[in-house]
This record gives C-alpha cells, structure tokens and sequence, in this order.
C-alpha cells in the first residue's frame, strides 16, 4: 500500500465514506509497522463537496478529462509562439469546453445524489480554468486529487490566461488623463473576486466541518451503542461466572463430603476385613477341635 494508491481511493469515494475509510487504512498501516505512511494517511484533508464532484467526475469521464487538458497544452504552445490569433480562437474554445465540462460535473454529482449550488457550480468552472491555466492544478485534475475548489493566481508558466474569452468585448479607449481610473477599477474587481474566493471557500469549508462533523458524532454514535452492547455482555458474562463459580464450590464440597464418605467406608471396610478374619479363624478352630 502506497500514499498514492490511497489518495487514489480516498478521493474517489463519497464524501461521507472518507473520514471512516482514512481511519481504516491508517490503523492498517499502524499495524503494518508503516508508521510514516500512517502519518501521511492521516493528514490527507476531506475534500469540499466541489472538489469532490470534479474528483469524481475525472474518474467517471476520461475523454472530458483529456479534452481539457489537450486544450490546456494548445493554449500554452500559442502562448510560446506569441500567436494572437490562434489564441483567441483557443480562448472560445476554452469558454465553451470549460462550460460543458462544468455541467458535466454537476450532471455526474446530480447522478450521485449531490446537487451543486449555482454558486459551488461556478466554484467548478473557476477550477476547471485554473487547470487550464496553471501546470500544478492540472495535475490535481488528472489524477482526481482536488481537495478544495482552485483559482488560478496569475503567477507561473500560465500566462496564457491573459487571453480573454471570446465573447469579451475590447475596453474602449479611454483620454490620457483618465488612464489610472481603469487601474483602480481593476483593483477593485480583482479584490472583490479574490473576496469572493475567500468567501466561496469559507463556505464550502463550513460545509466540510459540518459534514465532519455529522459523520463524527455518527461514528461517537455507533462506537456508544458498541460500548453499551458490551457493557451488556460483560454484565452477563459476569454473573455467568458468578453463577458457575457458586456450581464449581457447590461441587469442591460435594467432592470433600464424597471424600470423607469414601475414607468412613474404607474404615469400615477394613473392619469388616478383620471381622471376617476372626469370623474364618473361629470357624476353622472349631471345626479342627471336633
């Protein structure tokens, strides 16, 4: 058993199976004598409903999948060659993939007994494009690891993300004099869609610990009624034993009261050994004399 084949197994399970499986696989590295593996089980985080749904979602649509990152590796390679056109052509392809990649996973959690929010099924279209923009998200993607929704920094090797999507119409040129206006509305957008990260993650955050919570107090639950059944049989057990040890010194006297029977038969058996001496004796003199 590796990290990787149980993160593989963890992330592909539902979300109220995870905290009770985890547990499992570590005691089981515990006892195997893995203790670091045991160590690296236990820190494998739940994922939030939205990270879980594109998890499964990997695992249940491969050709979306590749789909999307055959994109990812295209927009790159137009980025390298400084191709504006084929990037903008890429780019509605990106907003339309992307957007029936998002309803895919959603359809698949649907199917599973999860419905996404609108606000958790945005959450889901912001991750897919951060896996086309950024190299380390998309190997989250790829393997089905995703344990919290993902938001493309605008840092790294995923520059390709300035290309805006096709419907995005040209800012107007604006006077000279006007010119710092734009920055700080960019500013802004930026911090209240950074804001709305935080808080989207927050959100699905809570939802995580409730639900921890909720499968804790059912696991406090059944380990309870575990407790109390067992209570119940040592109860039983015990006066069992109660009882069969009250039989055990009702038999050592009986086998005493035997043993005393046995030694008050034996002395009279050996006077009736001498008895019946005397008696042969007598008998033989007499029969001798006459």
């Amino acid at each position: 058993m590796t990290i990787d084949e149980v993160t593989d197994e963890l992330y592909g399970m539902m979300p109220g199976e995870f905290v009770g499986r985890r547990t499992e696989l570590a005691r089981e590295a515990r006892a195997a004598g893995d203790r670091e593996l045991a160590r690296k089980i236990t820190s494998l985080r739940r994922p939030t409903q939205v990270a879980w749904a594109i998890n499964q979602w990997v695992r249940t649509d491969p050709d979306g999948v590749a789909a999307l990152l055959d994109l990812a590796a295209e927009l790159l390679a137009a980025q390298r060659r400084s191709s504006a056109d084929r990037l903008r052509e890429l780019a509605g392809r990106r907003q339309t993939l992307v957007a029936e990649c998002a309803t895919s996973v959603a359809r698949g959690a649907r199917q599973q007994g999860v419905s996404l929010s609108d606000n958790a099924t945005r959450e889901v279209g912001q991750s897919l494009r951060a896996a086309v923009a950024d190299e380390e998200i998309a190997e989250l993607l790829r393997r089905g690891h995703f344990v919290t929704a993902a938001e493309y920094s605008g840092f790294g090797p995923a520059a390709v993300f300035v290309v805006p999507d096709a419907d995005t119409e040209p800012a107007a040129a604006e006077p000279e004099s006007e010119a710092p206006e734009p920055a700080r509305a960019s500013d802004k957008d930026l911090a209240l869609r950074r804001a709305r990260q935080a808080l989207a993650e927050a959100e699905d955050a809570e939802r995580s610990a409730t639900a921890d919570v909720a499968e804790h107090e059912e696991e406090m639950a059944a380990a309870r009624a575990r407790a109390d059944e067992l209570a119940e049989d040592c109860a039983r057990l015990r006066a069992e034993l109660e009882r069969r040890d009250a039989e055990l010194r009702f038999a050592l006297r009986q086998v005493d009261a035997a043993a005393e029977q046995l030694r008050t038969a034996g002395d009279a058996l050996d006077r009736a050994h001498d008895e019946l001496d005397v008696a042969r004796n007598d008998v033989a003199r007499l029969e001798s004399d006459g």
